[in-house]
């Protein structure tokens, strides 16, 4: 009788301690999915500046290709400003 005792209050212990378990994972669960949330919204920040920056890129692309050779060397620097802050984009959205 003792041992069944036993056996059932461990039981217990065990419940009590997967019911603990199961409490925090979700808790860490709904970080994570508020974490994705903000990851997500930032994720669609990043693309918008990254579609404007392509445009701002194809626009210097043109006026370089009709520029004299003066102001081409200033556009192609603006250029490379601007391919650098894309790849800066994309790293911070790889993490």
């Amino acid at each position: 009788m003792k041992e069944t005792l036993k056996n059932v209050n461990h039981l217990y212990d065990k419940i009590d301690e997967l019911l603990n378990k199961y409490d925090s994972l979700k808790i860490d669960n709904k970080k994570i999915k508020e974490n994705l949330q903000l990851l997500q919204l930032n994720l669609k920040d990043k693309e918008k500046d990254y579609a404007e920056l392509k445009k701002k890129y194809d626009s210097l692309k043109l006026v370089n290709a009709m520029s004299p050779d003066g102001e081409s060397v200033l556009a192609k620097k603006k250029i490379r400003k601007m391919i650098d802050d894309i790849d800066d984009c994309i790293l911070n959205l790889m993490g």
